[in-house]
């Protein structure tokens, strides 16, 4: 029999033990103590500013060591590996670890959300990978602009209609917040497979409201109801936590 495993354990460890705690399609919500951070979360009112998704997982008996996730980089989507945000000495990043659940979201639908991001691999636009906040510069003096003008509740969805009409109203997912592009994988993969569960992260939200989509902040992400709270990293140590409120706590603690 298996001994429970005892929380918090060192980043190195979880990392280690990569197919116990995670899935492909969990999604990483991260932050980081630098002032661009600082600004995306005040932009956005939220408690991180950025967000990947779980790519590949560890598998040591397979010798493969290491748990990617999909995110933005400078000339596209890319993939970084899940220890460079927690691991070593001085971690990067902290992080919260959150699971979507459901009827027919199963390996075969996560696998297709992450083929329809990985298909923007390279895509060539220019949204920068600025202390991995997965924003360009022109969207984040639009998104400055807005959270002046109309507050954080509106200010997302002003900044991508804005650079929407500049990109004449193409709807091109890696232009925008990472957290936007991971529900517009959701989204799209969900109307392929036919799958019926929500997977809308933020209430109200249509799937045809594209603007909505794009405009999902990374505080949409950890606030959803339809997401579960695995873990918190901190400081090189990992935490399992069961909801928005406990998470925050250990992130502040």
């Amino acid at each position: 029999m298996t001994s429970p495993e005892i929380f918090p354990m060192t980043a190195k460890q979880f990392l280690e033990g990569g197919e116990q705690h995670l899935r492909i399609g969990d999604i990483i919500l991260s932050r980081s103590p630098t002032f661009m951070s600082w600004l995306i979360r005040f932009a956005t009112g939220s408690q991180f500013s950025h967000a990947a998704l779980v790519f590949l997982v560890a598998k040591p008996e397979e010798s493969f060591n290491s748990t990617f996730v999909l995110e933005s980089a400078r000339s596209g989507v890319g993939l970084a590996k899940l220890r460079d945000y927690i691991g070593g000495r001085r971690p990067h990043s902290e992080i919260a670890i959150l699971r979507l659940e459901g009827e027919g979201l199963n390996e075969t639908y996560f696998k297709r959300v992450r083929g329809l991001m990985l298909d923007h691999v390279n895509s060539g636009y220019d949204y920068g990978r600025v202390m991995r906040m997965g924003l360009s510069a022109g969207f984040g003096l639009r998104l400055g602009w807005s959270k002046i003008s109309k507050g954080s509740p509106a200010s997302m969805r002003a900044a991508v209609q804005r650079t929407r009409r500049r990109l004449k109203h193409k709807w091109i997912p890696p232009q925008f917040i990472c957290s936007g592009f991971i529900q517009y994988g959701l989204v799209r993969a969900a109307d392929l497979l036919d799958v019926t569960p929500s997977v809308m992260l933020k209430e109200g939200l249509s799937p045809n409201d594209y603007d909505g989509i794009l405009a999902v902040t990374p505080e949409d992400v950890a606030r959803s109801p339809r997401l579960r709270w695995l873990y918190v990293a901190r400081r090189g140590w990992v935490h399992a936590v069961e909801n928005y409120e406990r998470g925050i706590r250990v992130l502040r603690s």
